[in-house]
């Protein structure tokens, strides 16, 4: 590109700038629309707004997306982000609720006063393999089948009844099968997960709330007993035969005690090497119908304790060497078109959180999906100012349709996240940059 080109290149709308700690002749700058990160001199910065910056440096900040021709255009561009990455997007992730019937009595389950003996039966799961089979449209990729519950693993033949025929179904196709799990880890045996390599599971996802008198406070079988020790032993049997995700669900009265989970993974050869991801969540505040009645979550991510919590528990993380989730641009499954959630009596959602909420269901298995645009307030966070000048927008995009459903009781208005970003987005940079981290 010639120099008079870049002289007229503007710094993205969507950049942060940051002290670089280890150098004070550098700024720490990154694009909120991107995900990128680069170390300038200020005089570099400088130098963009005076209009003089030298071609090479402008063509590497062109490459990252931290400068642009126009900002006024990138922005108009940004509200027509989620439009194009449907457009672009080739895959199918549809979340299987196959029962709501659970072997565990966790304290804080959304699902709450829903579970109970209830199954998906044969002739839902049938219309459901039909309704994805008309759905996966040639030029698809890939199709990843979510397990959910309740907990999946006691509908271990209904998985494979409705897994078994997809499989060869897709791959017809030239595309990608795949099956995951969330699941408690209870029923994860090494003998289970091996009765399923053939069905295409590739990933496990396992709550385990830190050290043992923690999870088994908050995560205890129906019965009362503890469940800790049966979940890491059987983590660190197939550990070897799929990725595992590990997760934990914090209050503010635990997140301290956390880090003493890390001894114990270790002891269960759950090494760095052998857990995919790790990571750590706020308990969310559950205040509907469905409610356990449990009331130490949280109703929004802006509580300021979060600003501590979270990238301390991070760094606890990534010290370690374990991979954790990294800050980037992303879309909630609501807004992505492919993506839809079936529960066990064949009804549609687009959030796994919802389900049962006849309010957001959206269709069925035998009548198909229904436009459900209002019902899920798409493009509330287009209508938002603040949204669309936010630099935070491609983080966020309106935030937690669930937990503003939960807090306020519907999910018309945003679920704004800039006050917890500006408390924690310059820590967590850091931590990855210090860390050598990327997703």
């Amino acid at each position: 590109m010639p120099f008079f080109l870049y002289s007229s290149m503007q710094l993205s709308h969507y950049a942060r700038i940051f002290s670089w700690p280890n150098n004070p002749a550098l700024r720490l700058v990154y694009s909120t629309r991107t995900g990128a990160v680069a170390l300038v001199p200020p005089e570099d910065l400088a130098a963009i707004e005076s209009g003089t910056i030298d071609p090479e440096s402008a063509a590497a900040l062109v490459e990252l997306g931290l400068l642009v021709p126009d900002r006024n255009q990138e922005k108009k561009d940004a509200l027509d982000l989620v439009k194009e990455l449907n457009r672009l997007r080739t895959a199918m992730n549809v979340s299987v609720v196959v029962n709501l019937h659970c072997n565990f009595r966790c304290r804080y389950c959304f699902e709450g006063s829903q579970k109970g003996r209830s199954f998906m039966g044969t002739n839902t799961a049938d219309q459901l393999i039909a309704f994805i089979k008309k759905r996966f449209q040639p030029g698809m990729t890939r199709l990843t089948l979510d397990f959910f519950g309740g907990e999946p693993l006691l509908s271990m033949g209904l998985i494979k009844k409705i897994a078994g025929p997809l499989k060869p179904f897709i791959e017809s196709r030239g595309a990608q099968f795949e099956i995951t799990l969330v699941t408690n880890g209870s029923l994860l045996t090494a003998k289970n997960v091996s009765s399923l390599l053939p069905m295409g599971l590739k990933r496990a996802k396992v709550t385990v709330d830190g050290p043992p008198e923690v999870h088994n406070f908050f995560r205890p079988y129906r019965s009362g007993r503890p469940s800790f020790a049966t979940i890491l032993k059987n983590l660190g049997a197939c550990a070897e035969l799929i990725k595992l995700a590990i997760n934990g669900n914090f209050t503010r009265d635990n997140y301290h005690r956390f880090p003493v989970l890390f001894a114990y993974l270790t002891d269960y050869g759950l090494t760095p090497k052998r857990v995919h991801n790790l990571s750590f969540a706020t308990v969310m505040q559950v205040n509907d119908g469905f409610s356990t009645g449990f009331c130490g979550g949280c109703a929004t991510c802006n509580e300021e304790w979060l600003s501590d919590a979270v990238p301390f528990l991070r760094g606890e993380i990534l010290q370690r060497g374990y991979s954790t989730d990294q800050i980037a641009p992303s879309l909630c499954m609501v807004d992505v078109d492919n993506s839809f959630v079936v529960n066990y009596d064949g009804s549609l959602y687009k959030c796994v959180a919802l389900i049962g909420h006849q309010e957001y269901a959206c269709g069925d298995v035998w009548s198909g999906m229904k436009d459900y645009r209002q019902q899920y307030h798409l493009d509330h966070w287009q209508k938002e100012g603040k949204c669309r000048e936010c630099v935070y927008l491609q983080l966020c995009f309106g935030g937690c349709r669930y937990m503003a459903y939960q807090r306020d009781g519907h999910m018309a208005e945003v679920d704004c996240w800039q006050p917890f970003l500006d408390a924690t987005l310059e820590a967590t940079l850091l931590q990855d940059v210090r860390y050598g981290h990327s997703a």
